[in-house]
């Protein structure tokens, strides 16, 4: 799939540009609901910061809170306009960098910029939902990561399933946990609750022990609901 990241990373890329240009101030200074320190510029001028970072080398802490935290500082006071022409005009280096194959390919990238590509999404009131190239690819390697982290815990395995279609982990596992992409992708990146994992289908299992190696971030303190 190497091949096809930098095209993940053009094709939300020329989503989000399209769903922000134009907006007006108000709607650029609302509150992201997924990430409520940040509103609908700072989304933008994060996701721009990025690839002005990989351009000028400046990977000092790179994703790290006060490596983001300086992308929207710097860029507080820019147009969406700004931010959206530095961003297309920086995006083609970090684009060939994903889709080169070279050891180290900086994956979290892409699942960064979907994640967001929601949180916008949600903050605009526009449906929800999780483009299905994009999760065939993730699903399995975020989720694998869960059932990876069940089997290191020596819990009773786990497999994952999806509304769509993705079995990921044993066939013969004891518990089973049902899903769809989105709900597991927004979980699993900590845009839900305990409470709302915990209230997925686990089947006739107690998701108790299993919540703490659940999420790669997060969990949020509060439920959001897309």
């Amino acid at each position: 799939m190497h091949d096809g990241l930098g095209s993940l990373y053009a094709s939300a890329r020329a989503r989000i540009t399209e769903m922000t240009a134009g907006l007006s101030d108000e709607a650029a200074n609302q509150t992201c609901p997924a990430t409520p320190e940040w509103t609908v510029h700072d989304v933008v001028a994060h996701l721009r910061g990025i690839t002005e970072d990989v351009r000028t080398g400046n990977l000092d802490g790179v994703t790290t809170d006060p490596w983001t935290a300086a992308q929207v500082a710097r860029h507080q006071h820019s147009s969406l306009s700004n931010l959206l022409a530095g961003w297309t005009q920086d995006a083609p280096i970090l684009e060939s960098v994903l889709s080169s194959g070279e050891p180290g390919v900086p994956v979290r990238a892409v699942f960064d910029l979907y994640a967001h590509e929601a949180d916008l999404r949600g903050a605009l009131g526009l449906e929800a939902s999780l483009p299905e190239h994009f999760g065939q690819w993730a699903i399995p390697i975020i989720a694998g990561g869960f059932v990876a982290e069940v089997r290191a815990a020596d819990l009773p395995a786990v497999r994952v399933v999806t509304t769509e279609g993705d079995e990921i982990g044993a066939s013969d596992a004891p518990v089973t946990l049902r899903a769809s992409r989105f709900e597991l992708f927004r979980s699993l990146l900590g845009r839900r609750s305990a409470a709302q994992v915990a209230a997925y289908d686990w089947g006739n299992a107690d998701p108790t022990q299993y919540l703490k190696h659940f999420f790669t971030f997060g969990p949020r303190d509060t439920d959001l609901v897309e």
